[in-house]
């Protein structure tokens, strides 16, 4: 086996593109539109007819929150996507697969992207675009649909142990999740995607799928010697290298310090809902409480970067519920009653995190957003200022004013 480099068409995802099929689109969010496109039954017909008959050389089966996904795609490149990103498992013949999930993803049809899931069927139908990201993301969006009737709330976050403690990183992408959560000193779970129950946390993926520009040794050791560790192994796929949304593929085992053999881990002690405000408005990091909470993560203020969706070429000033939005396609509220029954029984500390911009218009430095992060772990969750490294500028803990961001 070998590494990949691949060049991708286009570099992000297709949002305008997706849509959700069959009886069970009416439990779907009627609020959010953009993230929750339904389709008439007869387009999704059509294209599976023309999908169903090809050849797919490739074919793999996987499990995750208790679903079983089978993919079937004429690329090998993405069929070893699928192999980096989650748990494999022994593949049924599709003839006699019931109750799974189906992904049929055909690099070969002409056509403009689209990502069509029929949520009756179980199907997901995938052409005219080659982003990685598509099938993983598309993953997440059943998921997103399916496990809050198991009482399982996904979470659009990575998640880490800390002096022996958990904590998740709330964020769309771009902002900071994968970046913040590689630091040396933490034992990562997962870098995206998280189920969270009554029992605990449950990882969604077995893979990393990191954003690599401007990536070096020094600012990013972790994932850069992750990137290192599985290229010697021939499994690193690299995507899009040298755009503002490269990213790179590996299996999560070659994370320095992750934990292995473990499927269940502990209630979360701090949460961080990361915020990229181009604005200069926010500060650095403010303690978030009572019902500030579930209003900061219905609303999920932040940013989009450039490249992570097709079309998107500049920082835009967005509003993503649960902070993934696109890939929580149920009424918000379902999302937010089970964050909060969960917060305030396992009497999590939250906060909110700026990853973009200061007043002056200037990106806070990741070294500061990493030592604030720091000294929140590390100190007592009720201390309402924390030394900065710029005296001048103290980075103060208090409750956030909804009207500073709203």
């Amino acid at each position: 086996m070998k590494n990949l480099n691949l060049k991708t068409h286009p570099t992000g995802r297709s949002p305008k593109g997706k849509f959700y099929f069959g009886e069970r689109a009416l439990l779907l969010c009627q609020e959010r539109p953009k993230d929750c496109q339904t389709g008439f039954e007869s387009e999704f017909d059509r294209l599976y007819d023309d999908l169903f008959s090809c050849h797919y050389e490739f074919k793999s089966m996987f499990r995750t929150c208790g679903i079983d996904f089978n993919v079937a795609t004429t690329s090998e490149a993405h069929h070893r996507f699928v192999g980096n990103m989650f748990l494999q498992i022994t593949v049924k013949s599709l003839s006699a697969i019931s109750d799974d999930w189906i992904i049929f993803h055909n690099m070969e049809y002409e056509s403009e992207p689209k990502v069509y899931i029929h949520l009756d069927r179980k199907i997901v139908l995938i052409v005219g675009t080659s982003f990685l990201g598509e099938i993983k993301k598309g993953v997440f969006s059943i998921i997103g649909f399916e496990i809050p009737q198991k009482s399982m709330l996904p979470v659009h976050c990575s998640a880490f142990e800390y002096q022996d403690n958990t904590a998740l990183m709330f964020g769309l992408s771009g902002t900071g999740k994968t970046t913040l959560s590689a630091d040396p000193e933490y034992a990562l779970i997962g870098d995206d995607e998280i189920a969270w129950s009554e029992f605990g946390l449950t990882n969604i993926e077995t893979g990393c799928y990191a954003k690599t520009d401007g990536l070096d040794r020094e600012t990013q050791p972790t994932i850069f010697e992750a990137m290192e560790s599985a290229s010697k192994d021939g499994v690193l796929i690299e995507e899009n290298k040298g755009v503002p949304n490269a990213r790179a593929s590996y299996p999560i085992r070659y994370v320095k310090g992750v934990i292995t053999g473990q499927s269940l881990f502990k209630h979360p002690k701090h949460i961080f809902f990361l915020s990229l405000d181009a604005t200069g408005t926010l500060p650095a990091i403010s303690k978030v409480e009572g019902m500030t909470i579930r209003t900061l993560f219905e609303t999920g203020y932040t940013s989009k970067m450039p490249g992570t969706e097709d079309g998107v070429n500049e920082i835009q000033k967005v509003y993503s519920p649960c902070f993934g939005s696109p890939f929580m396609p149920l009424p918000v509220n379902v999302y937010s009653d089970m964050l909060m029954d969960r917060v305030i029984e396992e009497n999590s500390n939250v906060y909110l995190v700026n990853t973009g911009m200061n007043k002056n218009g200037e990106r806070f430095p990741l070294s500061e957003t990493r030592e604030a992060i720091k000294k929140v772990l590390n100190y007592d969750a009720e201390t309402r200022e924390i030394e900065w490294t710029n005296p001048s500028q103290p980075c103060k803990l208090g409750t956030i004013k909804l009207n500073e961001i709203i």
